[in-house]
């Protein structure tokens, strides 16, 4: 029915004359990320709002009467990409990161967000449209991420997408310490689990103002966004599954899941559990069959498919976001994987998918335009476009 739709829309959206003037973007190929929908000789209809109006072969949608036209006969038009572990909202290594405490819910990135710095304007050169910015992995829960759009703006409010993004934990290796509770994985999920029930409380009670140091957990109870949990390794991967999906009941995206984290895979496919890949692309293991594992294809070969990609910016810089895809190819997993690891999963994993991370009417113009398909690295980008306003444009340097 919504397919049907769709089409009925594209066959009789005709701009009224009386509507501001808006963008006309046509291009060679356009991947809407909507059930591998592709589309040659592409035209999007792109409103004054800055949302997507139509999608559509051109032969088959009118150019509107006084709209600006940009065209890219040879290239590809694909969602911006959504990158929803990175830390360079400072444009340095400045994200929060307490040591004093094993967990800091009460934290949050929004206060250290540097709008358009040097990092974000690569970022965009290398087709990525929004990120997580998130806390650093130094401790147990280290408090709440802003989901930050690339816009070339110094204002920190055009360019917050929206805060809470996700709520930040660190499972194994990195938050580990001495003298407390966090010294070992006991500790740490005991801690967790307090932290859990008491946020669970505040959201039935709805009292979330009244308890801003469990503020941020309580809103995951309700739904509105999603914890986002470093992990490694198959104990803590699927001990992150177990802990948050399984017993809590809150939305969770497992965020990393290498150093042979992958062993788990067949039964984190089992419940269907949200994967955030990455840096780290494969696994190399030394034992009687010595193996080198690409990573995403690990995962995808045991029946997970709910994949998105990471940079940990700047672990990986953040213009290499969608190398990271390429990158995952290359190492066996299916091109449509590796392709939806970039936008659309992304975007329904941190639940945002009805506002951007496809090219269908009714969605946000978060639009990357480049010289050859997403995973190719020659594919120089030639325009980002995000909320339908034009943020980097290769005519006028090429950055990446």
């Amino acid at each position: 029915m919504l397919l049907a739709l769709s089409l009925l829309l594209l066959q009789n959206a005709t701009p009224s004359s009386t509507e501001p003037p808006g963008l006309v973007l046509d291009v060679g190929v356009a991947l809407t990320m909507e059930q591998h929908r592709v589309i040659h000789n592409a035209r999007i209809l792109i409103d004054a709002e800055g949302r997507i109006q139509a999608i559509g072969k051109q032969r088959e949608l009118p150019l509107p009467t006084g709209w600006e036209q940009r065209r890219y006969p040879d290239s590809f038009a694909w969602p911006g990409g959504i990158d929803i572990h990175s830390h360079t909202h400072t444009g340095g290594w400045e994200d929060i990161n307490d040591m004093v405490h094993p967990d800091n819910p009460e934290l949050r990135t929004l206060d250290t967000i540097v709008p358009n710095n040097p990092l974000h304007r690569m970022g965009r050169a290398g087709g990525v449209t929004m990120v997580n910015a998130i806390p650093g992995s130094g401790t147990n829960l280290s408090g709440a991420g802003t989901l930050v759009q690339l816009k070339a703006s110094n204002s920190v409010d055009d360019v917050v997408f929206r805060f809470p993004g996700t709520v930040k934990v660190a499972q194994g290796y990195n938050p580990e310490r001495r003298g407390d509770l966090g010294g070992t994985r006991m500790g740490m999920w005991w801690m967790l689990r307090w932290y859990l029930a008491r946020a669970k409380k505040v959201a039935a009670e709805d009292s979330l103002q009244q308890h801003p140091d469990v503020a941020s957990i309580a809103g995951i109870f309700q739904k509105k966004y999603p914890f986002l949990v470093h992990t490694a390794g198959a104990r803590d991967t699927y001990g992150t599954v177990r802990m948050f999906q399984l017993e809590a009941g809150v939305p969770v995206v497992v965020s990393h899941g290498s150093f042979n984290g992958f062993m788990a895979a067949k039964a984190i496919a089992e419940v269907q559990a949200p994967l955030n890949l990455g840096p780290r692309n494969f696994d190399f293991n030394v034992s009687r069959n010595s193996q080198f594992r690409g990573l995403v294809e690990a995962y995808e070969s045991a029946g997970n498919t709910n994949i998105s990609i990471q940079t940990d910016a700047g672990v990986i810089p953040q213009e290499e976001f969608c190398y990271q895809a390429t990158l995952a190819e290359r190492l066996g997993c299916s091109t449509w994987i590796a392709l939806e690891s970039l936008n659309v999963n992304p975007a329904r994993q941190v639940m945002i998918d009805e506002q951007v991370g496809r090219l269908v009417p009714g969605l946000r113009a978060d639009i990357v335009v480049s010289h050859g398909q997403p995973l190719d690295p020659r594919a120089a980008v030639e325009l980002v476009l995000i909320e339908g306003e034009v943020c980097y444009d290769i005519r006028e340097g090429q950055l990446y």
